[in-house]
């Protein structure tokens, strides 16, 4: 019961979001490193293996959304406490998927049609895929990257799925909202 009354405050309430967070985000962040560092390997099963990633984080956002999430709606409905959530859940959704769209450019450059210099720093390259992430996520979309293979297309399929996803979480949970004067 007192961390029920505690979460209202707003220490105790980044306190909660960061202890449901910190597993989720291990995760995320081990497999886009593993991701990102999967074309230095030269395996035969290099997709297969980055596949397998991209599903386990969208499946541990999924998880943190429906377990953690709920929990802390559920003890604070304050906006502005429900508002972080959420920036932080697509932050970490658009973040991902930046990793997932430039380890597939550098497993295959040919994954994407878009005007990448052959020599653009990895930064420069990330920057581009977090743009794609950002405009994919939104459903602006506007075709200057464009998903080419097979799975840089079902990636983005992932992506916008995920954004339907947290629609619906959000308006699920938009009934306990309160907003302080």
């Amino acid at each position: 019961m007192k961390e029920e009354n505690s979460i209202e405050n707003t220490v105790a309430f980044y306190w909660q979001l960061f202890k449901r967070l910190k597993y989720v985000l291990l995760i995320i962040v081990a497999a886009s490193v593993l991701q990102l560092f999967l074309g230095e390997f030269n395996l035969s099963f290099s997709k297969e293996i980055l596949l397998i990633l991209i599903i386990a984080k969208v499946v541990s956002i999924v998880a943190l959304s429906f377990n953690q999430l709920t929990k802390i709606i559920g003890h604070s409905h304050l906006l502005s406490h429900i508002l972080v959530l959420f920036t932080v859940l697509i932050g970490i959704i658009v973040f991902s998927f930046a990793a997932d769209f430039t380890a597939l450019h550098l497993l295959d450059d040919h994954s994407f049609k878009v005007d990448v210099q052959t020599n653009q720093s990895f930064f420069s390259l990330f920057f581009n895929y977090l743009y794609m992430s950002t405009v994919t996520f939104s459903s602006v979309g506007f075709g200057d990257i464009t998903p080419i293979s097979s799975l840089a297309k079902f990636v983005v399929m992932l992506e916008i799925g995920l954004r339907f996803f947290v629609l619906v979480f959000g308006i699920a949970n938009i009934n306990q909202i309160r907003v302080n004067k």
